[in-house]
């Protein structure tokens, strides 16, 4: 029983947990009523985010985990510190936070081009990697936002982690509707950068993926 219960969790993908926490962090908790349990779970999910990281370090990569131990704990120092006691723990926080991200997600696609099968691994690798984009989007909108609140056009003076989660992958989908809209130019440029990576990184990483296919059955 003990075997077949390793087993079981083995067969796992790896990544599970990363995906998890993205998508509790991008889809679940935004919808809640905004509040003290709101932050509280978002603020879990974004810690679930950081620990998965490790699901994907290797062993030449082991000093990125001094760096996730950093950013989980700057993470919870700004959560029961606002923004206005000490701004400045919080940029560090989220500059924190997006490096990681960044080493993240380029280890994420070296392991996408590197892979000698397509599988369900692989498939959900592709998919994590698009969705940092979007995360490393959303954090760095975020670190405009404490430096400039007036950079981006929100409907609400002091918006909602939700709104520019919602911002940053509308922009990274090249859908834009419109409702929210980049007004300082440092905002523009990321928003016209990031929409360019998102098209990039879907057309190359899939013709990837699609001649490994290829390659295989033939």
């Amino acid at each position: 029983m003990k075997n077949k219960l390793i087993q079981q969790i083995s067969s796992i993908p790896k990544h599970s947990l990363l995906l998890l926490g993205i998508v509790l962090f991008i889809f679940v908790f935004p919808l809640l009523i905004h509040g003290f349990a709101s932050q509280v779970l978002i603020t879990i999910s974004y810690t679930i985010m950081l620990l998965s990281v490790g699901s994907i370090i290797e062993q030449k990569t082991k000093w990125l985990y001094k760096l996730v131990f950093v950013a989980i704990l700057l993470q919870w120092i700004t959560f029961f510190i606002t923004y206005e006691d000490n701004p400045i723990i919080e940029i560090i926080s989220f500059s924190f936070s997006l490096v990681i991200f960044i080493i993240t997600t380029f280890i994420m696609i070296q392991q996408i081009i590197s892979s000698k099968k397509v599988d369900v691994t692989l498939v959900l690798e592709a998919i994590i990697g698009y969705l940092l984009i979007g995360i490393i989007f959303t954090l760095l909108n975020v670190l405009i936002i404490l430096i400039n609140p007036s950079a981006i056009g929100f409907s609400s003076a002091k918006p909602f982690i939700g709104e520019v989660i919602y911002y940053s992958f509308v922009t990274v989908t090249t859908i834009g509707y419109g409702d929210i809209s980049p007004i300082s130019q440092i905002a523009r440029s990321t928003a016209i950068l990031f929409g360019l990576i998102g098209q990039l990184y879907l057309t190359i990483v899939i013709a990837f993926i699609i001649g490994k296919y290829l390659n295989l059955k033939k």
